[in-house]
């Protein structure tokens, strides 16, 4: 089952990529600041191919509300940065829960993932971390939907 509002957020610390530069990403480093955590399921497919590129479209949006964004799936380092290629490139982490295999995944109550039939993917789902690592607001989605930007910037009116 996955984490809800008020749960504190397990940290987390992962390799990720913004462009083809490689960072090692710490939720707790970001305290003070909200962090939308997307967890998104696999590189190329289609809806992950429209569901960050809105993000990115709404970095500024985003970041008027003290908020960063990092995007995490079970998928490699080196398909992040492909990915992001493939989109144009993102200006926000794409981390990688590789090894242990899907650690962050699971300590979020998102793996293995609940309502579809493939194997070894996270659940869709959106997380707003406070400012001080509480989860502020979560939804879990069907792999089919693509989250709503509008939804998560409302969301964090609330978070002030």
């Amino acid at each position: 089952m996955a984490l809800k509002v008020g749960d504190i957020a397990p940290d987390f610390k992962l390799l990720s990529v913004v462009g083809e530069k490689q960072e090692e990403f710490q939720l707790s480093k970001l305290r003070g600041k909200n962090v939308v955590v997307l967890f998104y399921a696999l590189d190329f497919s289609p809806v992950c191919s429209s569901e960050l590129p809105s993000f990115q479209a709404n970095l500024a949006k985003l970041a008027e509300r003290n908020a960063v964004v990092v995007g995490i799936s079970t998928d490699s380092f080196f398909s992040h940065i492909a990915f992001q290629k493939s989109l144009g490139g993102l200006s926000f982490p794409l981390a990688a829960d590789r090894w242990p295999y899907a650690e962050t995944a699971q300590a979020y109550g998102l793996f293995p993932a609940s309502k579809h039939q493939f194997g070894g993917v996270n659940d869709r789902a959106v997380f707003i971390v406070d400012k001080n690592g509480k989860i502020a607001w979560s939804k879990v989605y069907e792999l089919a939907d693509t989250p709503s930007v509008d939804e998560i910037l409302d969301a964090l009116k609330k978070t002030a």
